[in-house]
């Protein structure tokens, strides 16, 4: 069984996107035209429709009934962003952030977390092969913007999918050391125990069996762009030229490795990234 579950959000409230929709299409087209995924067993939500209550339900009916010998993708085309932890003391994250994908509702007092999305696919059975691809914004560094939606229609014209966490969230969280001339700071970074094979390339067993292909580094965001004569996620559409180019058949390894030469050609500062076990690296996309 070949199962998939694709989410793309343009019309965000206060800061739209216009690429998301346009990517959750390719990736259709190329599941169901050269991977054997079937129009039934792919579950798409967009927009107005992709409140978190929806998208949890579609990681649960993504995640569900899988069976060794399955395949299942996740695709999320969209902003993101990253929060405080509630517990410096026993996070994995070195920054002391989580990353967070933005549901068109989003709440930022019950935030999307990456440890709950990836805790639908811990529990997928061994031998499941598992492909999330994440294009959006993992950075904590502030909104650095291109143009305006709809200023310009070229290579030019682009915007981050990234949106900025409230002070709140920082100011609340019992992590803050506020310090006595009323400055404030964190608890120093803790180390990064992941296996990194290059600046791209991570090894990690934190994820069980699946494969992570996002956007960007957690301190990057990821551009929505011109290009082609429309607007797509960046790295969405790099992949799929990379994927076509190479008549669907590479390496995870390869893939991302030319992604990052393409977009460094054309000057994005964004550098995708896999993570996922050693021995996946070398594992042809989807086969």
């Amino acid at each position: 069984m070949k199962k998939a579950f694709l989410v793309g959000i343009n019309k965000y409230k206060d800061s739209p996107l216009r690429g998301c929709i346009n990517d959750v299409v390719v990736i259709y087209q190329i599941l169901t035209t050269k991977f054997s995924f079937t129009a039934d067993n792919i579950k798409v939500i967009t927009d107005n429709e992709a409140t978190r209550e929806n998208i949890i339900n579609g990681l649960k009916w993504l995640t569900q009934g899988v069976q060794s010998g399955d395949s299942i993708v996740f695709h999320y085309s969209g902003h993101g962003s990253q929060v405080m932890v509630d517990d410096w003391t026993s996070t994995n994250e070195t920054d002391g952030r989580d990353e967070i994908i933005c549901p068109v509702d989003l709440n930022w007092n019950n935030p999307l977390r990456d440890h709950e999305i990836g805790a639908y696919f811990k529990r997928v059975p061994k031998d499941c092969q598992t492909l999330v691809i994440l294009d959006s914004c993992h950075s904590g560094t502030g909104l650095r913007n291109g143009f305006k939606p709809g200023d310009l229609h070229t290579d030019k014209d682009w915007v981050n999918r990234f949106i900025s966490p409230p002070i709140s969230n920082i100011l609340t969280n019992p992590s803050l050391i506020i310090k006595d001339d009323l400055s404030f700071e964190f608890p120093e970074q803790k180390t990064d125990t992941r296996g990194q094979k290059s600046k791209f390339l991570i090894e990690t067993a934190e994820q069980g069996d699946a494969i992570l292909i996002s956007g960007c580094e957690d301190n990057q965001t990821s551009a929505d762009a011109w290009l082609n004569n429309k607007y797509h996620g960046a790295m969405t559409y790099t992949l799929a030229h990379i994927l076509s180019m190479n008549n669907y058949d590479i390496t995870y390894k390869d893939l991302v490795t030319c992604m990052n030469k393409t977009l460094k050609k054309h000057r994005f500062t964004q550098n995708p990234q896999l993570e996922c076990r050693n021995e996946f690296f070398n594992k042809k996309f989807l086969k």
